[in-house]
């Protein structure tokens, strides 16, 4: 027991930043600071040595001398972890992508909704006298580091790291002289890119020198190789290089990661049925007004709000939640997620929750720059007129029961809602919290490359990312969105209210409801009745009425084109669906039945619409693109 007892004081005070020595067994961890990060850092650790534990079982009495007793009971519980099928990947051998890494490529093609873009970190530091030469040589050693920054992204939907990396050179702009068409040139070029990753593109670094001694760092990472917590990694590794220090090899990667990790079969079955169970009642995203369908968007294009909550105001929203029994991460949450039901023409909704889920099995997974991002989809109910602690205590318990079943991925929950919802994006509003490192830009960085001057992310498929970073001692709050998404002036209107709630409740009651006497602006009053009048004279047609009417007075009538040539007119349309309905009534087509299309686009898939409506019947188009798992 002993053991048992050192061993885990020793795992906690490390994750604590402050050893293991006067940490009292009966203390309350959470209030200590000890956070949903670390915890699941822990949990892996944990597992990774055969004990099995829960997320809530830690966080329902987080005292040093109940997690000893429970890790004594379970030594032993768990068996090994199912690796995947195969030998280990050799060196230079393609391995499997991770489920987020797979959703992140997908959905940087341009025929995906909101496509077109990858996952990307893009930042501008600002500094004094930053040599080239230097810069350049610190960037391929950190390149020669880092295996996933030498990772190419290939066809068939795998990764494969290269001996050399595709970082070649320091592309160095000069900007002196004043010329800031310069710096917004470079902005434009590189803010919204989208790295090649299949050429091995997967990060960039770039330099401008300014009047004086002044200089720009550009740096680009794509997010297939790289979590927040890697974020960090890559620019204190970079500045260590850059200061001539060398930093402990690495020789231990990521697919050697994925390999030793596997799945426990156990756990995965149980979160499975967990997820499978709530399936049915689980809600969309936030209904949030838009300007135009996500569909026919296009290309996004994001832009950022961001505000600073100092360092005397969030220790004191910290202390809030905490005398609330919340932690200030679930807080941020609850007060963004009260928000957004606010503007959501529903109050229920899914929120996407990123969760950073490294675990710690060997000691150089700490160090490794990776993406070992997974997801969770956590449902908000903000119906009714609950105080803000009573909500913000229901999401945090919501949380954690969602994250002890983390072992199925978001991802696989999210198909599982577009199979049941028609394909439509089920998340598109994400909530990132990373407050358990440190600040993002550590201080060796910014003295030795720069502070952090102007940055942007871009997610495929996502609306609005809410991200959380600490700064100086505060947090910086980020909203990245896509701006032409949503009518003029709602992000700004639903951001103003957000930092005005974070400012009230500083201070302010937290029984009371969180926007109690919050209105929003009178403009945004004008759009939501504009809007909401729908009324208006109904007709009696049925869809396809007219057309056959057409059809009889005009039957001559051309009516489609298709291709170099293809035409038909009105009559041979309208035989063709008349002679589809007497097939369809011939086998038992009743009136207000279903009848599934799967037809590409064309002729005759507009004679078989018509067919089935003449039938009496009601169509539901099939993509003849869906997966098989959609039937």
């Amino acid at each position: 027991m002993m053991r048992v007892q050192d061993d885990l004081r020793r795992a906690v005070g490390a994750l604590l930043d402050g050893g293991q020595d006067g940490l009292d067994e009966h203390e309350d961890l959470l209030l200590l600071g000890l956070d949903s990060i670390r915890i699941m850092s822990l949990i892996g650790t944990l597992r990774h040595s055969g004990v099995r534990l829960r997320f809530d079982e830690l966080v329902d009495n987080p005292t040093l001398a109940a997690w000893w007793a429970l890790v004594e009971a379970r030594r032993g519980s768990l068996a090994p972890p199912v690796a995947p099928a195969g030998a280990a990947p050799a060196p230079a051998a393609p391995f499997e992508l991770t489920p987020v890494q797979h959703a992140y490529w997908i959905g940087r093609e341009a025929d995906q909704e909101l496509g077109g873009v990858g996952c990307h970190f893009y930042a501008e530091f600002d500094g004094r006298a930053v040599q080239p030469a230097r810069l350049e040589q610190a960037v391929l050693g950190l390149q020669r580091r880092h295996a996933q920054l030498r990772a190419r992204f290939l066809e068939d939907g795998t990764q494969l790291v290269d001996a050399d990396g595709s970082w070649t050179s320091l592309t160095v702009h000069d900007a002196r002289g004043g010329a800031d068409e310069v710096l917004a040139s470079v902005r434009d070029a590189l803010s919204h890119r989208r790295l090649d990753v299949a050429a091995g593109q997967v990060f960039d670094v770039q330099l401008a020198l300014r009047d004086g001694d002044a200089t720009r760092l550009y740096i680009s990472v794509d997010l297939l190789v790289a979590d927040v917590k890697s974020i960090q990694i890559f620019l204190r590794d970079l500045a260590q290089l850059y200061e001539g220090e060398a930093p402990k090899p690495l020789d231990y990667g990521f697919a050697d990661y994925l390999q030793e990790r596997g799945a426990h079969a156990e756990a995965l079955a149980e979160a499975r049925d967990y997820w499978l169970a709530r399936l049915p009642t689980l809600p969309g995203g936030p209904e949030l007004p838009l300007a135009r369908d996500p569909r026919e968007a296009g290309r996004p294009q994001f832009r950022r709000r961001e505000h600073l909550l100092g360092a005397v105001a969030w220790q004191r929203f910290a202390g809030q939640a905490r005398r609330h029994g919340v932690t200030p991460a679930m807080a941020l949450a609850a007060a963004f997620t009260e928000v957004l039901a606010a503007w959501s023409a529903t109050p229920h909704f899914l929120l996407n929750l990123p969760v950073f889920d490294r675990h710690s099995t060997r000691p150089e997974v700490e160090h490794m720059v990776a993406d070992f991002t997974n997801l969770i989809l956590l449902e908000v109910d903000a119906r009714g007129q609950a105080g803000f602690a009573e909500r913000a205590v229901a999401l945090q318990a919501r949380f954690r029961a969602d994250i002890s079943h983390a072992e199925y991925s978001g991802i696989d929950v999210l198909r599982k809602l577009a199979a049941r919802d028609g394909g439509r994006v089920a998340a598109p509003v994400v909530f990132a919290c990373n407050l358990s490192g440190g600040d993002l830009v550590d201080p060796l960085f910014q003295r030795s490359l720069g502070r952090p001057a102007w940055g942007i992310s871009q997610t495929p498929q996502v609306w609005l990312d809410h991200q959380v970073t600490e700064l100086d001692g505060g947090v910086h709050l980020n909203w990245d969105a896509v701006e032409d998404l949503f009518p003029a002036g709602v992000l700004d209107a639903m951001f103003s209210t957000y930092c005005g709630l974070l400012a009230r409740l500083t201070e302010g009651d937290w029984s009371l409801p969180a926007l109690a006497g919050v209105v929003p602006p009178a403009a945004q009053r004008l759009v939501r009745e504009r809007v909401n009048a729908t009324a208006a004279p109904q007709s009696a047609y049925l869809l396809h009425q007219a057309f056959f009417e057409q059809a009889a007075r005009e039957p001559a009538r051309t009516a489609l084109l298709w291709g170099e040539s293809g035409s038909m007119n009105y009559g041979e349309l309208a035989l063709r669906a008349r002679r589809i309905a007497a097939h369809l009534r011939r086998h038992g087509l009743q009136p207000g039945q279903t009848v599934a299309l799967t037809l590409p686009k064309g002729p005759e898939q507009i004679a078989a619409v018509l067919g089935v409506l003449w039938a009496g019947g009601v169509y539901v188009p099939v993509g003849i693109d869906q997966p098989a798992a959609r039937g």
